[in-house]
């Protein structure tokens, strides 16, 4: 065997990566079954109203967690889990995750009509806007064990919070559909309540240790200090990679929000990779000393996050295409776009470790503050401009432009100012 090939299997991000991208895979294999089943139960309209109720709890659990999952992966990876700063970290951080739910919850159940309309210009989502609360809530506690284990390399613990509440939320809408039901509200329902009990079941391997912490003043403004840009730039390039499946319900038939929520779910696996292979990544940025050793494990996993975007973006189309035949007729003209989102995310996940390397060793969150905003109007002008006369393709266009102006600054960024610093 070749000595570097030799070499980079016995690394440890070899190993780590091997598990988070198997588990990442089961994981995807899970979620691709469950929203499948979904799309393919309840027709295009109404996977429509699951995907809008979806997407917005998943930018609310990016914008409102208020950059702290990030935060967590910076200083538990810095001091250690055991450490009185890290206890002293998640306390700080719970509290807040905790106080967002709560306000949440109680906002998106008192204003469910007003919020249908503000939000999505349709009354008739009105019975579904508190759920949105509830799912925000739970994708907000899940990621913080989540991020717990990815700050400690816990990555065995982190491998099965994904699948365990994948395998059974899936197993709830086979017994709820062999229940006559299966609907809507109770496939949000099952959406919601899994990531609850994969948090108390993590923490439960995490410790409640933290929860006797005394919060140090200082440790929140350490954290904000970290904190802000990245809650800036998580927030504009959450919005940013959501903003097409918006667009499609401000432009397009309800059917249309369904067709195009199907094709982005069927994307899950190279989104899913970005998460995995970077949990094993960040930590290690965090703790360079030198740039040496951050340009040589840079090097080596961008090539690595390369060839797995290359050849996942190109196993994933057929698997694609499957999807959306045996999820009904209707979804097929999903698969043209579908096309489109792979050459977009497999870009995203290419340029994973380039963007960590930013992030946390170079420690310039601001600088994804920025460009992200500058990707989100990017992908605003162009779905403006596409999506009157190109529909769903326009909409997938968009979301591919945003993703390369954010690669091309970093790629920029890195080498003008970067390195130049270093």
């Amino acid at each position: 065997m070749n000595p570097k090939l030799q070499q980079l299997i016995k690394s440890h991000t070899f190993r780590q990566s091997a598990i988070t991208v198997s588990s990442t895979f089961s994981n995807a294999v899970l979620a691709t079954v469950f929203y499948l089943f979904v799309a393919r139960t309840i027709g295009t309209s109404e996977y429509g109203v699951f995907s809008l109720v979806t997407a917005t709890s998943s930018i609310m659990a990016v914008i409102f967690d208020f950059g702290n999952d990030r935060g967590m992966v910076k200083f538990i990876a810095k001091y250690g889990l055991t450490s009185a700063k890290a206890q002293n970290v998640l306390k700080a951080v719970f509290s807040v995750k905790v106080a967002s739910c709560l306000f949440f919850i109680t906002v998106f159940t008192l204003f469910s009509k007003d919020l249908a309309l503000l939000l999505f210009h349709r009354a008739e989502m009105t019975q579904y806007i508190p759920l949105i609360g509830w799912a925000f809530a739970s994708q907000l506690l899940v990621y913080f064990v989540i991020y717990s284990f990815q700050a400690s390399e816990k990555f065995f613990l982190w491998a099965l919070v994904f699948l365990g509440s994948n395998l059974v939320r899936l197993a709830a809408a086979f017994i709820l559909d062999r229940m006559n039901l299966f609907n809507t509200t109770t496939a949000l329902l099952d959406f919601i309540i899994s990531p609850f009990l994969a948090f108390f079941i993590g923490t439960s391997y995490l410790g409640w240790s933290f929860i006797t912490a005394k919060i140090d003043k200082s440790i929140f403004v350490e954290l904000f200090s970290f904190n802000k840009w990245a809650m800036g730039f998580s927030t504009v390039s959450t919005v940013g990679s959501k903003l097409d499946t918006y667009m499609t319900s401000y432009y397009l038939r309800l059917s249309d929000v369904g067709v195009y929520g199907l094709a982005s779910q069927a994307v899950l696996v190279l989104t899913n990779l970005v998460s995995a292979m970077g949990a094993v990544t960040s930590p290690k940025f965090s703790r360079f000393s030198n740039s040496q050793e951050n340009s040589r494990y840079l090097l080596k996993s961008t090539i690595f996050f390369t060839i797995i975007a290359a050849l996942s973006g190109l196993l994933l189309i057929p698997v694609g295409f499957a999807f959306m035949y045996i999820s009904g007729s209707g979804y097929l003209q999903g698969f043209a776009p579908f096309i489109v989102l792979i050459l977009s995310q497999a870009i995203f996940l290419a340029f994973t470790p380039l963007r960590d390397s930013i992030l946390y060793y170079y420690f310039r969150p601001d600088f994804f503050f920025w460009v992200g905003i500058v990707s989100l109007v990017t992908t605003l002008v162009t779905g403006v401009l596409l999506l009157p006369t190109l529909g769903l393709m326009g909409a997938a266009v968009s979301n591919l432009s945003g993703q390369v102006v954010l690669c091309v600054f970093s790629v920029w960024f890195y080498f003008a100012k970067c390195k130049k610093q270093t």
